[in-house]
């Protein structure tokens, strides 16, 4: 994520303005000054905000008593999911919700002649998150879709990294045994079959692994 650095410096100061100018758009705290005075309180350790607006969205189960209808949240992009706030009206009560980046397929943000709407497709589900402001729902669909496909290779490159580093042993020991067979020390008959051996040892060693771990 571009400007990474940045937008955890502004998170831990809790400069949400700033966040904001970053994203080259105007901070409006009208309607969600009490969820963001709330907002440290509800950010997980090391979790870094990206991106903030707000919106409206249709009552959930655990919306507020004291409130009716569709309510407006402050909506949060972060490192690590979307966060939902929803304070309310006539009590200190703060809904919270969020979705963590593994379970989103893609986010879209399309824009009317003056507000917004971001949509956060769930696989089984679409979230949707109306009337919010025009210039902020498409640098957050933007950045949730950049940082969701960072963490996606990260991801890859590491199950690629740990696949590589199990089959280790096994690729030296034929390396070696093809340097033997390069220089000559071994013969035609003896290199295949010592190959052969190895092969079915790694093969052996994998199966008793997976019994062992079914049982287990």
């Amino acid at each position: 994520m571009d400007n990474y650095e940045k937008y955890a410096e502004y998170t831990k100061a809790q400069d949400w303005k700033s966040i904001c100018e970053l994203n080259e758009v105007n901070f409006d705290s009208f309607g969600t000054k009490k969820e963001l005075k709330v907002l440290p309180e509800y950010l997980e350790e090391d979790e870094v905000v990206f991106a903030l607006t707000s919106g409206i969205m249709d009552q959930s189960e655990t919306s507020n008593s004291f409130d009716f209808g569709t309510n407006t949240w402050l909506v949060i992009l972060t490192s690590d999911r979307f966060l939902f706030l929803d304070a309310a009206m006539l009590s200190s009560s703060v809904d919270s919700q969020s979705i963590r980046h593994d379970r989103v397929q893609a986010v879209s943000a399309s824009q009317g002649f003056m507000l917004g709407k971001i949509s956060v497709d769930l696989g089984s589900r679409m979230l949707v998150i109306d009337n919010c402001h025009k210039s902020t729902v498409k640098v957050m669909a933007s950045l949730a879709n950049k940082w969701i496909k960072e963490l996606s290779d990260k991801k890859n490159e590491s199950n690629a990294g740990l696949h590589i580093s199990l089959q280790t042993p096994l690729l030296d020991l034929l390396e070696k045994l093809e340097k033997l067979f390069a220089i000559g020390a071994l013969s035609d008959q003896e290199f295949n079959d010592a190959k052969l051996r190895l092969v079915e040892s790694n093969d052996f060693k994998k199966e008793k692994e997976k019994f062992l771990a079914s049982i287990g």
